[in-house]
């Protein structure tokens, strides 16, 4: 059971991340992510698919369709470091042959693909009504049509940020620096969406943007750490020869340490939202 929030410290900023980190422990968060990544990574290729298909109606050849794609996960992957090539570039390179490849897969897999798609979003919306201490009680046909509106959401939300980036890339540094700040925009939508939609429980809508302002800004900053530390990594090759394996293992990581940041971003608003309630309790006691 978790501590209760005490009065004159409840605010503070360094009580509010301890309880986060309390209740992260008590509902196993770090186990949850493990299940998402694996989930996200059976899910990547569709999701990488399903965009093709969605910038075919934006952009007018399949070659700019699979640039945009490779912009994508551009935004998405840690960046290299100046003047050396991404770790991360072989499975970049994996995705891409398999999404160029997509005229014959897409005749029997579309199914498949939107079923590994919505897959991953009913294992989002699982671990936060767990994150939520929350008993899903939604009819089956509700949550699939969530899951499949998260993925449509997702989908024109990245084609969206690409589109917004391609159009600031002419600019100079002004252009990168709102580029950087509509990637977190973007996120803080994206996070604001599925924070809502996804747990059985309403969320009020501050409680949301909190959880997903924090998310986004924790996603941000974890690609930047990771890019740091991949810049001054030197001893994996000792370890591994193989540059595939290398980036499998990073993006494996990568993937991992997003969801944590995605359900510490629950717990945020869980916190908060249980200190919003105890606020009001108080005023009527008083």
């Amino acid at each position: 059971m978790r501590p209760p929030w005490r009065p004159g410290r409840g605010y503070s900023p360094v009580a509010f991340a301890r309880r986060v980190l309390i209740g992260a422990n008590e509902d196993g968060v770090f186990f949850l992510a493990s299940a998402l990544t694996f989930d996200f990574l059976l899910a990547s290729l569709p999701l990488a698919l399903l965009l093709l298909a969605a910038l075919g109606y934006f952009v007018q050849s399949g070659q700019e369709a699979l640039d945009w794609v490779l912009m994508v996960l551009d935004q998405a992957l840690p960046p290299a470091a100046a003047g050396h090539p991404s770790p991360l570039q072989p499975v970049e390179r994996f995705i891409l042959t398999v999404v160029e490849s997509r005229t014959t897969l897409s005749i029997y897999g579309i199914p498949l693909f939107l079923l590994f798609a919505t897959r991953f979003f009913s294992s989002a919306r699982t671990a936060l009504n767990e994150v939520f201490d929350t008993e899903e009680t939604r009819h089956l046909m509700h949550r699939k049509g969530i899951d499949l509106l998260l993925v449509v959401a997702t989908l024109v939300l990245l084609v969206a940020n690409t589109g917004f980036t391609v159009v600031m890339a002419t600019q100079p540094w002004f252009g990168r620096f709102v580029s950087v700040l509509s990637a977190y925009v973007f996120g803080v939508i994206l996070f604001f969406v599925v924070y809502t939609l996804a747990p059985s429980r309403p969320m009020r809508g501050d409680t949301a943007i909190l959880a997903a302002a924090v998310a986004s800004l924790g996603f941000e900053v974890a690609k930047q750490l990771f890019a740091l530390y991949l810049a001054n990594f030197a001893t994996v090759d000792r370890l591994i020869s193989n540059a595939n394996g290398i980036a499998a293992m990073l993006f494996v990581v990568w993937i991992y340490a997003t969801a944590c940041i995605f359900l510490l971003g629950g717990e945020v608003a869980d916190t908060y939202d249980l200190m919003q309630r105890q606020r009001e309790q108080r005023a009527i006691l008083a």
